[in-house]
């Protein structure tokens, strides 16, 4: 019978550190961090194990297989038909705890007005959507809470999005009254004004691309967002009542997380 090993707490919380470790190694997407120093050991341990722990092979996404803790069980995929692509389709995916992934929702979306490109090659200003995977981890809108469990903020006049390259709260919301940024929406200095952005931001889920440890002028204030117009300046868009639905849907519990890319390319192995 093989010999049981007791290990202690602190080597216990040492495993647990080195297992996160491992986890935030994957990619600069997985930013979210698991607190195994407050934690209780044995609480600690099964929250490294989740994180450690992969989900399975999710349909047309070879790219990332092995690369999706088994902690995420809420996907939202956009995929197009090539890096040019200013429309695409979103595609919503869940499952069980140890179950395959079931998709259950599609929608057509916008993209950006010049197509996608890797996100790590991306730059600001212009109108590209970064290709990759992010957390989502909040949203906001003009109009309430439509009932989302993401940490949801109402807009006011004085809520902004920093893209002011020289502020130490890029790719940030902040209120003007609190100052950092250069209060306008032209010029090299310019940010976003969120609510005078129009119906567009009446619903917003933000896409962690370049966050929260941004390099500047990679770009800032990515969004998924109600449609506009017409092709967006790097975010991605959908009708309203789909992306009212998407934000009830979408659990922070279930660690959510947004692919983007072509289909051909999602669909291969990274090299």
């Amino acid at each position: 019978m093989p010999t049981q090993v007791r290990r202690s707490p602190a080597v216990l919380a040492a495993a647990v550190t080195m297992a996160a470790a491992v986890v935030l190694s994957i990619g600069p997407w997985e930013s979210a961090t698991a607190s195994s120093t407050t934690a209780s050991p044995r609480a600690a341990a099964k929250v490294a194990a989740a994180l450690v722990a992969k989900a399975p092979h999710v349909p047309g996404l070879k790219r990332y297989d092995g690369g999706i803790s088994a902690a995420t069980r809420e996907l939202v995929v956009v995929t197009t038909s090539g890096w040019r692509s200013t429309r695409g389709t979103l595609s919503l995916y869940v499952r069980a705890v140890g179950g395959p992934w079931r998709k259950t929702y599609s929608v057509p979306a916008r993209l950006g007005a010049n197509g996608l490109v890797k996100a790590a090659l991306r730059h600001q200003d212009t109108y590209t959507t970064p290709a990759g995977i992010f957390f989502i981890t909040s949203g906001f809108g003009r109009l309430a809470n439509p009932g989302t469990k993401l940490a949801y903020h109402r807009l006011t006049s004085d809520d902004w999005w920093v893209e002011d390259r020289l502020s130490p709260y890029y790719n940030q919301m902040r209120r003007g009254s609190q100052g950092g940024f250069a209060l306008t929406t032209t010029g090299p200095r310019s940010s976003e004004h969120l609510a005078a952005m129009g119906t567009q931001y009446d619903y917003v889920a933000v896409i962690d691309f370049n966050r929260p440890h941004p390099v500047v002028g990679r770009g800032s204030g990515i969004f998924l967002h109600v449609n506009g117009k017409g092709s967006t300046a790097g975010c991605v868009s959908v009708p309203l009542t789909s992306m009212r639905a998407i934000l009830r849907w979408l659990n922070p519990a279930l660690r959510p997380i947004i692919v983007i890319g072509p289909s051909t390319w999602l669909n291969s192995k990274p090299g």
